[in-house]
């Protein structure tokens, strides 16, 4: 148990307190004999308890003990409690407080062991401590009020905290605190960011062109629509009359088929002889003349509809409405639509 063996009770309660004289502790008033023994039995306590692993409890047994009769291996032993329970800084302090104590030349030899384990074990224990630094990203500093552990803090500065779990907090005037939590080990150089610009839902939304009218989008309806109406029936007839011419032809053609003593009605090929090709090639014509004649029909159907459309007189509808809610919370952002569509 490192040099604790060394601050037995026969050490502690012998020479710390019946050595004790006013040219042993500097400048400290002589204790007496009651304050001795509380302070003995206060030791043999928080001894035990060390040893037992109850480690603070033993710290307010020291602690208790100092109180009665000030001597530096009870700070010691409470540092060592102090060590044990994960209060790196607390230890810390205990230790340089028995370090900077002026010691007289005739202090107990226990006083003087109790200083030179206390430099020994402070220098053990500074590297130790972790530390934790806290950047605000693109935030301006002067803006935030940053806390760790609720204690004010600077941002971009390691500061040194005992091991164990720590909470962050960061607060811009007029919105929500940003917190964060951390856990820290023994020896951790532990860095957060906190980015506390405004999120996307504050920002002004940029105004949208407004959306066109049903009156403004009847003039290209009907323009598109006469025009898609116009083509298709002129286009359409136009191609039935072609059709149809064609249709006439091969029926002149067929009776010269018919008529036809080498060939008495029947066309043995499409490509021979001549008449048969012609025959061939009029009737596939009037298959492709009767097929763009409906399509053009129908684009002219369309357009009429469209057009029809467009010149039907219907109420308005009403109008949009829309509201924006940004909603910013503890671990949470975002926005909130609602309104009449």
């Amino acid at each position: 148990m490192r040099s604790c063996r060394r601050f037995t009770p026969a050490l502690l309660l012998g020479l710390t307190l019946l050595a004790a004289s006013p040219t042993a502790v500097a400048q400290s008033a002589q204790p007496t004999a009651d304050a001795k023994l509380a302070a003995r039995a206060l030791a043999d306590k928080g001894w035990e308890l060390f040893n037992a692993g109850r480690y603070e409890d033993a710290l307010t047994a020291f602690r208790d003990a100092e109180a009665q009769v000030h001597a530096p291996p009870f700070l010691v032993m409470a540092a060592r409690a102090c060590e044990r329970l994960g209060r790196l800084l607390e230890a810390r302090s205990l230790y340089q407080r028995v370090v900077d104590e002026p010691l007289a030349a005739s202090a107990p030899r226990a006083f003087q062991q109790a200083q030179a384990d206390a430099k020994a074990e402070l220098a053990a224990l500074a590297p130790r401590i972790p530390t934790l630094e806290v950047a605000l990203g693109r935030t301006p500093q002067g803006a935030v009020e940053l806390t760790l552990d609720g204690e004010r803090i600077a941002p971009a500065k390691p500061v040194e905290v005992d091991p164990g779990e720590h909470t962050v907090s960061g607060v811009v005037p007029g919105r929500p605190p940003v917190t964060r939590t951390i856990r820290l080990d023994e020896r951790a150089k532990g860095y957060i960011v906190l980015d506390l610009t405004p999120p996307l839902a504050e920002a002004p939304l940029a105004r949208s062109a407004p959306a066109a009218s049903g009156r403004d989008l009847r003039k290209p309806l009907l323009i598109g629509g006469g025009v898609a109406a116009g083509v298709g029936i002129i286009a359409g007839t136009v191609f039935t009359g072609l059709a149809l011419g064609d249709g006439s032809d091969a029926e002149d053609l067929r009776g010269k088929v018919d008529s036809d003593p080498g060939l008495r009605g029947y066309c043995p090929s499409t490509q021979h002889p001549p008449l048969c090709a012609e025959l061939s090639d009029t009737v596939d014509r009037q298959y492709a003349f009767l097929n763009v004649a409906i399509y053009s029909f129908i684009i002219g159907a369309a357009g009429v509809g469209t057009a029809i459309y467009a010149l039907v007189d219907r109420p308005a509808a009403p109008a949009s409405r829309m509201q924006v809610v940004p909603h910013v919370g503890a671990g949470s952002t975002g926005i909130s639509l609602m309104g009449r569509f």
